[in-house]
């Protein structure tokens, strides 16, 4: 977006292939956004103690259109707070590492839990957003944008990654340009 003016409407798979057939070749087309499917912006309403767990608390959050969800998390967190939510169907990895992992509603120490409120790694975002401790949640409240408001959107994500190797063009010789008089 810098350096190119490309239409929005362009087909990213055309482009792709447009530039394996005359440069070089692109060996993958991502949409950024898809990493983060299933994931928002939640808003914490209220954050009440855990009744079955000193380092647990159970959050109020509004995930958009007046839905407001029960989600355990930790402790590092505030009312008023934005917050990217793992809703169910989101691909995350537990603290940043091991294999990746599905969110399903599911219940924490007995109480029901909608979704994952998350911390940087956990969704892909370390690079961007670096913890300064441990299990440290991601704090969106900078961002300024209604709760439900899809990550990809709030963070300006809505991008796409070509995957190019590059051997196509350093192996090219290098021809040479001359005038006849």
């Amino acid at each position: 977006k810098d350096f190119v003016n490309i239409p929005e409407d362009m087909d990213m798979k055309q482009l792709a292939y447009d530039l394996t057939m005359d440069t070089v070749e692109v060996e993958d087309v991502e949409y950024l956004a898809d990493r983060f499917d299933h994931m928002v912006v939640g808003v914490i309403e209220d954050i009440e103690p855990h009744p079955n767990a000193d380092k647990l608390r159970v959050c109020k959050v509004d995930i958009g259109d007046g839905e407001i969800k029960d989600i355990v998390c930790g402790i590092n967190l505030e009312k008023g707070m934005r917050v990217a939510v793992s809703c169910p169907g989101a691909i995350v990895r537990w603290h940043g590492e091991g294999e990746p992992v599905e969110i399903k509603k599911s219940k924490l120490r007995g109480v029901a839990s909608y979704g994952m409120i998350c911390a940087s790694d956990e969704i892909g975002l370390g690079d961007l957003f670096p913890a300064s401790q441990e299990a440290e949640i991601l704090d969106l409240s900078a961002f300024d944008v209604p709760a439900g408001t899809t990550l990809a959107d709030a963070l300006d994500l809505n991008d796409v990654l070509l995957e190019i190797d590059n051997k196509s063009m350093t192996n090219r010789s290098v021809g040479t340009l001359w005038h006849r008089p």
